[in-house]
């Protein structure tokens, strides 16, 4: 314990009472203890109150104060001028306070931001993963293609083993891209190992995606355009699909993150984007039109950097340089036929359009409010320091124009084939070139300094729900394969030659009773020689190949094209050779009824 008389701050001591001074008025205690530092003279004059003079001399203005009045002497030294150096000594402060900035943040890139913007990164890419693997259903008859011949050419690429399934034309790409990726999936782990490739490349798309975005607006924008493309029908579905559409946008992505690394280098370095653009049309003919948003996109980016001209001989460099990887192995006139096949389908265009709108609808609006807030403003002037545009609105405009013209040119496409069959696996590619726009118009909704974050949850809730709900339905609405592939399973035989319109499962799923090369695709005709030595070819050699009773099962499916159906139904009613053995309709919407024949 503390000695009692010890004075510490804990111990509450008694004012100190003073006695009067000769004019019988009480002195203050702090003026007992500390002299006139304290208080002015009540006087006009210090000098008059020598006792009390404004600065005491000796002690500095600490500690206390010599007992009684002050002579003339000591008064007249009060009042005297100091030397320069001694009011300097006083003057001047040992420390100098620091300009005050505007604000209390930096919108300038920095290491704490990227790091920031990384770890929200990979919380979306674990999301994206989640919503991928949740999904698990049988192969679709794509994955199938793909599969078996990703088998087939695997074996042919490391021991020249030929190639014999006829499916081979029924890949849209270079038949040794793509399949031979799947077939080392498959080998591995069955349709799960190939769906686990595409799910990194789906991963490396968003990744890319964050990066380009980051380059192009900022890291809010960027995690907010990554979040949104995450949770898409289209993205998760194909994150987790055997089909080269994954490594196509993938590829996509890459070309246009070097065009936008690359806008400020010289010229030729735009170079870098053209095997990955090349590699993207080669992989996936769907991903050509990809191609002319890169080029536009070539050229904004660099028009404000090196002008004009440098821009549009880089487009075009650009342009020459994909089309000259492309020309050694064939891809253009393969692109252009593929391209310019007819419609096939019988959908109407308003269907189609209306899918596209159940699918992208809500992430393109949020794109083209994203755009026509970038056109307005440049930036929402958070910062003072940031109000100076560095992008023209001409600029801003084509930017924008450019990027919302590629999330509507997919749907438009294949509304005029009259055909969504496939449009829920190409729409990433334009929800690819969108994505940054929606970031914008995510954040733009937010508002500066986070003003409004509900309306930024509440949208990215709602694009989360439908793209749950679409995913499921894409993947739970697959062909209900597991009755025909029974039926299939007790008829076929090693010798036996089977016609099918049900593409790829049965080659797949009955590798253990038949071969590949014992099933014939119905959509790609029969090259049948009958017994008299005549060959026929394409449908007419199908139609010669049932009425002489060559194949043993007949499979039909109610959603192949319908002139095909109409041409194997008319022979197998005029052999009578086959009779009906099942016929039964699935429970799902993307498959009808099927109907096998067996020949007795």
């Amino acid at each position: 314990m503390m000695p009692p008389e010890t004075d510490s701050w804990f111990t509450p001591q008694p004012p100190a009472r003073t006695p009067p001074d000769e004019a019988g008025q009480a002195r203050h205690p702090r003026t007992e203890e500390h002299g006139a530092q304290w208080f002015e003279p009540a006087g006009d004059d210090p000098s008059e109150d020598a006792g009390y003079a404004p600065r005491p001399v000796g002690h500095g203005g600490y500690g206390p104060a010599p007992d009684g009045p002050r002579s003339a002497d000591e008064a007249r030294a009060v009042q005297e001028p100091r030397s320069a150096d001694e009011a300097r000594a006083v003057e001047l402060a040992p420390y100098r306070i620091p300009r005050v900035p505007d604000t209390g943040w930096d919108p300038a890139p920095s290491p704490r931001r990227r790091w920031i913007g990384r770890g929200l990164l990979f919380g979306v890419l674990a999301i994206q993963a989640a919503l991928s693997l949740r999904l698990n259903s049988a192969a679709h008859p794509d994955e199938a293609v793909s599969l078996i011949v990703g088998r087939q050419e695997l074996a042919r690429l490391s021991d020249g083993t030929a190639v014999t399934t006829d499916l081979i034309h029924q890949v849209t790409g270079l038949p040794w891209l793509y399949p031979p990726l799947a077939g080392f999936g498959v080998n591995a782990s069955g349709v799960f190992g190939a769906r686990l490739i595409s799910l990194v490349f789906a991963l490396l798309t968003t990744t890319l995606l964050y990066s380009l975005t980051r380059r192009l607006f900022n890291e809010r924008a960027a995690i907010c355009g990554a979040g949104a493309y995450a949770v898409l029908q289209s993205t998760v579905v194909v994150g987790f699909y055997a089909a080269p559409d994954a490594l196509a946008v993938m590829l996509v992505a890459l070309a246009a993150w070097l065009i936008t690394l690359t806008a400020r280098a010289p010229v030729v370095t735009v170079l870098l984007a053209a095997p990955a653009a090349a590699l993207a049309a080669a992989v996936e003919y769907a991903s050509v039109p990809a191609l002319p948003v890169l080029l536009a996109l070539a050229l904004i980016t660099a028009w404000p950097h090196r002008g004009a001209l440098p821009a549009v001989l880089r487009s075009l460099l650009l342009g020459l340089g994909t089309v000259g990887v492309l020309l050694p192995f064939g891809i253009p006139a393969a692109v252009w036929t593929h391209a310019t096949i007819p419609a096939r389908g019988t959908q109407s265009a308003g269907s189609i359009l209306l899918a596209a709108v159940q699918w992208g609808g809500l992430f393109t609006v949020l794109a083209i409010a994203g755009a026509v807030a970038y056109v307005r403003r440049e930036r929402m002037n958070e910062s003072p320091d940031t109000d100076a545009v560095t992008a023209s609105r001409l600029r801003r405009t084509a930017l924008g124009a450019t990027l919302c013209a590629a999330a509507l040119l997919i749907p438009a496409l294949h509304a005029y084939q009259n055909s969504s069959a496939v449009m829920f696996r190409h729409i990433g590619f334009g929800m690819l070139f969108a994505a940054p726009l929606a970031g914008v118009g995510i954040t733009r909704l937010v508002g500066a300094h986070f003003r409004h974050p509900q309306l930024g949850i509440l949208v990215w809730v709602a694009l989360l729900a439908l793209g749950l709900d679409q995913a499921a339905l894409r993947f739970q609405n697959g062909p209900d394969s597991g009755s025909l592939m029974g039926v299939l399973r007790a008829n076929a035989t090693p010798q036996g030659h089977y016609l099918t319109e049900v593409d790829g499962l049965p080659e797949y799923y009955l590798g253990g009773v038949s071969r590949p090369e014992q099933w014939v695709s119905a959509r790609a005709g029969t090259d049948y020689q009958d017994p008299a030595g005549v060959r026929h070819q394409g449908q007419d050699g199908t139609a010669a190949a049932i009425r002489d009773g060559y194949f043993t099962l007949v499979v039909l499916d109610s959603t192949a094209p319908a002139a095909v159906t109409k041409v194997i139904t008319e022979a197998v009613e005029s052999s009578g050779r086959y009779r009906l053995i099942a016929q039964f309709t699935s429970t799902t919407v993307d498959s009808g009824t099927y109907r096998v024949f067996l020949m007795h």
